[in-house]
């Protein structure tokens, strides 16, 4: 699965979600969620992220679950993209090190 982003330069690139997972739903039916990790090590990550989030605001009534993870110390942290709160403070994000919108109260320890 792939979800296009302009970079800062005007570029386009494509995010490519790293999981796909299937589950059962409480009705039977089956559902997707996208769980994709994200790190500071790509100078592309808040681009990806916030066609993530982006993505979640238009197709997210398709999908179980959106989630991004980034580990930050020894703990993972996620972001849920069905939250239109986190959508808005990942899309005004403006800084380089995307693990520190992990350490704000929207993110959330991962179980």
């Amino acid at each position: 699965m792939r979800i296009a982003y302009q970079d800062d330069n005007d570029g386009w690139g494509s995010l490519q979600v790293d999981f796909l997972v299937v589950s059962r739903r409480s009705d039977g039916t089956l559902g997707v969620s996208i769980i994709d990790p994200h790190g500071d090590y790509l100078a592309d990550t808040r681009p990806k992220l916030q066609a993530l989030a982006r993505y979640a605001e238009l197709y997210g009534d398709h999908y179980v679950r959106i989630e991004s993870l980034v580990k930050v110390g020894d703990q993972l942290r996620v972001h849920d993209l069905h939250d239109p709160g986190v959508r808005a403070e990942v899309m005004e994000f403006d800084g380089a090190q995307v693990s520190a919108l992990y350490e704000v109260s929207l993110a959330r320890e991962y179980r």
